[in-house]
């Protein structure tokens, strides 16, 4: 099977130039963790924006600025395992997919993977648990929560309650949604010239405000109990990876905690690790 057969033909795209601001209203607006960035009036890849590019960047306000420009691509052509491979070992979950003429012809992701995957698997989730797992404490204020994904690069964190179970999710784009762009207009006085500057008129020195604008991304201070997903998508260590891949897609989650029958934490599984799937015989 080929890329372009289970690409996503879905553009989901920001432009340079443009703000950072534009790019948050677009990862907002679809609901994605991040897009290619293509060079206005065309369709070449000159970069990639995350959600996580901008909350570690919140004083910047140009999208060119903050963009990754080390892009990796995949031609339509290429074979769907080589997607998966590049997505696993790179832990990304979108690789934009270009055309003989290097345009932007699509997006494929590790849940069009999954969906392609065969309906039965013989192998266990507790095979593909995630190696990085980072959960958190229900009252952690969700800005600690905001630098714990941007250290980690984690996307989703699952919230332990008093009793060390499982009491929920909190994702990057949970918060993303929570965040405001908070814009201050400052004004600073500069003299223009000396008292003895032979252009000033009867001695009077020139004033000229500058104004500037501070960007910042704001989160609201409450704890992670708050805003946390608490109907949560579980798994089993013995469950299928047939049943948890059809979890995710179906409900449009790239994380999935692994409990157990005390609903206490065992591992997570993402999208990203269910890529290595496509590698052996599950």
């Amino acid at each position: 099977m080929k890329v372009k057969d289970v690409m996503s033909k879905e553009l989901i795209v920001g432009y340079v130039p443009g703000t950072i601001r534009d790019a948050m209203r677009i990862l907002a607006k679809h609901n994605v963790s991040g897009m290619p960035v293509l060079k206005k009036n065309t369709k070449t890849v000159i970069g990639v924006v995350t959600r996580n590019d901008i909350f570690k960047n919140p004083n910047e306000e140009q999208l060119a600025l903050i963009m990754s420009t080390d892009t990796i691509i995949i031609n339509k052509d290429k074979d769907l395992l080589d997607a998966a491979k590049i997505l696993f070992e790179k832990r990304i979950h979108g690789l934009p997919v270009i055309d003989k003429r290097k345009n932007l012809v699509g997006i494929i992701s590790p849940t069009d993977i999954l969906k392609a995957l065969p309906n039965e698997h013989d192998d266990v989730v507790e095979h593909y648990y995630t190696s990085n797992l980072v959960p958190v404490y229900q009252e952690t204020p969700i800005t600690i929560i905001m630098e714990i994904i941007n250290v980690t690069n984690e996307t989703a964190l699952p919230v332990l309650n008093d009793e060390r179970e499982l009491a929920g999710i909190v994702s990057e784009g949970d918060l993303f949604k929570l965040s405001h762009i908070r814009e201050s207009v400052s004004q600073t006085d500069i003299g223009m010239g000396g008292d003895e500057d032979a252009w000033t008129w009867e001695g009077i020195r020139d004033i000229i405000r500058l104004h500037y604008s501070t960007t910042q991304v704001d989160l609201p201070p409450v704890p992670a109990k708050e805003v946390m997903i608490t109907d949560v998508i579980k798994a089993y260590k013995n469950d299928p990876i047939s049943e948890v891949a059809r979890k995710m897609y179906k409900n449009s989650i790239s994380h999935i905690p692994v409990v157990n029958s005390e609903n206490r934490l065992e591992g997570m599984v993402t999208d990203i690790d269910l890529m290595a799937c496509t590698f052996k015989s599950c």
